[in-house]
């Protein structure tokens, strides 16, 4: 059996003998050298190619390998948007990193057996020198059968040559080798390469199955997560090498961190035993780590067992009085969060409910009020609002109380906290209107 890198060797040994004969078919490597405009390359395909809200895309990780390069191109196509994978829409510009060229031809979803963009009507608007394909596997996936998805690769190489006869290809394998058809397909590639190469117009496959770990290498079992990318954008390097663009990569590449790299914005509002998470941002997480640390207790940071999905949160069973901090920590998929991308901490004090229902009359100097009990609730602390705080008047333990020798004024604002197993809730106010009528409010 002849080996993969035979093979690219072969294509390798092929390609100098077609630059001899016609050298006009290589590409220059570098920026500046005489060309009269840059590389251009139009990137096809399906959900891997387009990327979802949060990625960098191998798209990006492939942009930074021809610039650290000197590659003078050019990324065209008639899209530069992600896929929102939370919100199930395309048109999200969330990249991790937008600072290189986003254009591209990709969609979520396309089949190449029903292509939204016809590489004919592609080829002619963007005239690229080099087209990237990477389509098949939704095909393969609906039970489309694999020869005929190989022959609609080949149909589309035979449509790109005929508005651009010079125009290169690199087919890239589908990754999901471990989806049924997936490996008959990416071998079929190999003969349609063998077959459609010409010396004018060469056919490169992309080698980016081999290696290609489903828990390893996407974030569902199917899309690439970052070490994926990385992976996919060091195959179809090594395409474009062959091809006289840009260098080989490192095999294997280097791995980069995997997980969301924004993290969420959170708030906090405390309850009775309980508090509120709320948070926004973090493009392309589907669920967060939730952590605490109780502060009173001068505790550790504990992350909560499971992943909660959503953008909100309810933590019960927590100390009334203690001072807890909250923080989130963003998954995408299956993919556990690495390095420290966490949200803000917040911080709440769970406190007992405060009394309902104040009601209250005025006097000359003195008030009477009285108040629906909370569940639980001992002891009350009737309060008067001053400039500089609270001021305790009276401690009940009943929902009532009457108040005496108030300072002068219109009115008063006054609170009432309930006592609950030695732990005060916030105060509940109201405002008493002065009735200078009554001297006396017993």
């Amino acid at each position: 059996m002849v080996t993969r890198a035979l093979r690219h060797a072969a294509v390798a040994v092929a390609l100098a003998v077609m630059a001899a004969m016609a050298p006009t078919a290589a590409h220059s490597e570098t920026a500046g050298a005489g060309d009269a405009a840059a590389l251009r390359i139009l990137l096809v395909g399906d959900s891997v190619t387009h990327g979802s809200a949060g990625d960098w895309t191998w798209r990006h990780r492939l942009h930074q390998h021809l610039t650290a390069a000197g590659v003078d191109f050019d990324f065209v196509g008639p899209s530069n948007d992600l896929y929102d994978n939370v919100a199930g829409t395309a048109g999200s510009f969330a990249y991790a990193d937008p600072a290189f060229d986003t254009d591209h031809a990709a969609k979520w979803g396309m089949w190449i057996s029903r292509i939204k963009y016809p590489i004919g009507d592609l080829v002619a608007t963007y005239d690229p020198d080099i087209v990237v394909e990477m389509l098949g596997v939704n095909d393969l996936a609906h039970g489309v059968w694999h020869g005929a998805v190989a022959y609609e690769v080949a149909e589309l190489v035979r449509d790109a040559r005929a508005v651009k006869p010079t125009v290169d290809v690199v087919v890239a394998e589908a990754t999901q080798h471990w989806l049924p058809g997936v490996p008959a397909f990416n071998t079929a590639l190999d003969g349609v390469a063998g077959r459609l190469s010409t010396p004018e117009s060469t056919v490169v496959v992309a080698d980016t199955a081999t290696g290609y770990d489903a828990a390893a290498h996407t974030w569902d079992g199917s899309h690439p997560n970052a070490r994926g990318e990385v992976r996919i954008a060091a195959a179809v390097a090594d395409s474009l090498h062959v091809l006289g663009v840009g260098p080989g990569v490192e095999h294997p590449p280097p791995p980069p961190p995997v997980g969301p790299r924004t993290a969420a914005q959170l708030t906090v509002r405390a309850g009775d035993g309980s508090v509120d998470l709320r948070w926004t941002g973090s493009p392309g997480a589907t669920g967060q780590y939730v952590w605490v640390r109780d502060r009173t207790l001068d505790g550790p940071w504990d992350r909560m067992p499971a992943q909660v999905t959503g953008t909100s949160s309810t933590l019960d069973s927590l100390d009334n009085g203690h001072r807890y901090q909250f923080r989130t920590q963003p998954v995408k998929g299956d993919d556990e969060p690495e390095g420290e991308v966490f949200s803000n901490v917040v911080a709440a004090t769970p406190r007992p409910p405060a009394p309902a229902w104040l009601r209250a009359e005025g006097g000359r100097s003195c008030a009477r009020l009285s108040w629906t009990a909370p569940v639980g609730a001992s002891a009350y602390r009737v309060l008067l609002r001053q400039d500089d705080g609270w001021r305790v008047l009276a401690r009940p333990d009943r929902p009532s109380a009457v108040v005496q020798d108030l300072p002068p004024a219109t009115s008063w604002v006054i609170g009432v906290q309930a006592i609950r197993d030695g732990v005060r809730s916030v105060p509940a106010p109201v405002r008493v209107l002065r009735d200078r009528s009554v001297e006396s409010c017993r």
